[in-house]
């Protein structure tokens, strides 16, 4: 077999923005297909490996995932991974991708489509937990679809990480001429828009800081250990998620929450197939919206496919 082509991070930066991204996702989440569940494998405590195929009429594919929390005070991403694309009528190995750039990518550009759907129109602030590689990419998504966004606020888990992301060149240019700064928790949780894109295993974003009409996006836990959100932020709002069942599975703020008794899953509104399809969504302007995803592999086969056929 001659070599696979590879595509790295930057490869595939070249080849897909995020907005080609998030409109790959609208369309492949209309109808995904059956969903196959994802391998976990603790390897410790907090630290994870997972397996997550998924098959589509477009390709096969699979994505192996790293998670290991401790890589932050060794200076080394939290999460990494490698993506295997391969031909949906043959089987044959078409391309491998770089996992955790994938991961990078779809991740946000989910919750951005969640929110296009969720988020008043007249969003002009978005609060963001977490200053990672999924903060910045939820920044960067969050301005695809409301570009109004007029400022950012940003909470990490110390206030150093908070300044540097802020004061990142990267960051700092995808902000460009709003106001970008850090904040409290409840000034993060004061916005229109609020991202928790942590790994926390308690939860980071202040419930009563959370206002009529704001969105939250979640995309930190995909398991019992850890949580972002309290049980009463769920029962104040209108909660959606990316697959039932994947949620009732994994989405450990859901799941704690269910388990307290405070909460049921019967209350879940829609999920993403179903926002698409704008068979569910916002009932009012004054309406808290909140967005569950634990991930779904065959976003990142949507994404892969995407890759694969610009290139």
């Amino acid at each position: 077999m001659s070599k696979l082509p590879h595509f790295d991070a930057e490869a595939i930066r070249s080849v897909v923005d995020m907005e080609t991204c998030i409109e790959a996702l609208r369309t492949g989440s209309r109808e995904l297909g059956e969903l196959h569940p994802r391998a976990h494998v603790a390897l410790g405590p907090g630290d994870d490996f997972l397996m997550m195929p998924a098959v589509s009429p477009a390709g096969i594919g699979v994505k192996v995932v790293n998670v290991i929390p401790g890589n932050r005070d060794r200076g080394l991403p939290l999460i990494h991974g490698f993506y295997l694309y391969c031909d949906r009528e043959t089987g044959v190995p078409t391309a491998t991708l770089d996992g955790s750039a994938l991961t990078t990518l779809r991740t946000p550009a989910a919750s951005a489509l969640a929110a296009d759907h969720l988020a008043r129109p007249d969003a002009t602030s978005l609060g963001v937990f977490g200053t990672g590689v999924q903060a910045r990419g939820h920044i960067e998504a969050m301005l695809v679809i409301r570009p109004a966004i007029e400022r950012i606020v940003v909470s990490g888990r110390k206030p150093e990480s908070s300044a540097a992301f802020v004061a990142d060149p990267s960051v700092v240019d995808l902000a460009g001429s709003r106001a970008l700064m850090t904040g409290t928790p409840e000034e993060t949780a004061s916005s229109a828009i609020v991202c928790g894109c942590t790994s926390s295993t308690d939860p980071v974003v202040p419930t009563a800081a959370i206002q009529s009409g704001t969105h939250v996006g979640l995309v930190g836990s995909y398991s019992t250990a850890r949580r972002e959100v309290a049980p009463d932020l769920l029962t104040r709002a209108a909660v959606f998620v990316d697959d039932r069942g994947a949620a009732a599975d994994e989405a450990g703020d859901l799941i704690l929450a269910a388990r307290s008794g405070l909460w049921s899953f019967d209350a879940v509104a829609g999920d993403l197939a179903e926002l698409c399809l704008e068979t569910a969504g916002r009932a009012s302007d004054d309406e808290i919206t909140l967005f569950k995803s634990v991930g779904l592999a065959v976003w990142d086969l949507i994404v892969a496919d995407t890759v694969v056929r610009n290139s």
